[in-house]
């Protein structure tokens, strides 16, 4: 049995208004979102979603933790 590849992608939605990053299986197609985090630019809130079951947390844990590093706009020193 073939390990399942997973793949980590940083976006922009413009219509909720804030950036997320999406856990999707490898290689799929149609493509396969697994999970996502997303940080409101309205809320200043972090929101999990998952839209698969089993999910190995190995790969959670990357994802929550990429995210906390990569969306969370960063403030410009003068």
């Amino acid at each position: 049995m073939a390990k399942i590849q997973y793949n980590l992608t940083r976006g922009s939605d413009v219509i909720r208004d804030g950036m997320y990053l999406e856990l999707s299986e490898a290689g799929t197609s149609p493509f396969r979102q697994i999970a996502e985090v997303f940080y409101s630019d309205v809320t200043h809130e972090f929101s999990f979603s998952c839209y698969e079951g089993c999910i190995p947390l190995k790969e959670i844990e990357k994802l929550i933790h990429e995210a906390k590093k990569l969306l969370p706009p960063t403030k410009q020193e003068p």
